[in-house]
């Protein structure tokens, strides 16, 4: 079985959102991660210091081989 590559993203307000599109090389991933982070980081607000529960948003890359699951990057380390 081949691997492909997934993107799971952190929202400041600390939803989750599994990205739907797969990459057949970790470096796609990446880019595309990043540039989510990116737009992430200009359009929302995450540093009010009113509230608590907001932090950094932040993303995880994990490659899927047939059932098995693996983190192998995380942007916010």
């Amino acid at each position: 079985m081949e691997k492909i590559y997934k993107v799971v993203f952190v929202y400041p307000d600390g939803h989750i959102e599994e990205i739907e599109e797969t990459f057949k090389e970790g470096r796609d991933a990446l880019e595309y991660g990043n540039n989510l982070l990116n737009q992430v980081l200009h359009t929302e607000q995450y540093k009010n210091p009113f509230e608590e529960d907001k932090h950094d948003p932040y993303f995880m890359i994990v490659e899927v081989n047939g059932k098995k699951f693996k983190m192998v990057f995380e942007s916010k380390h």
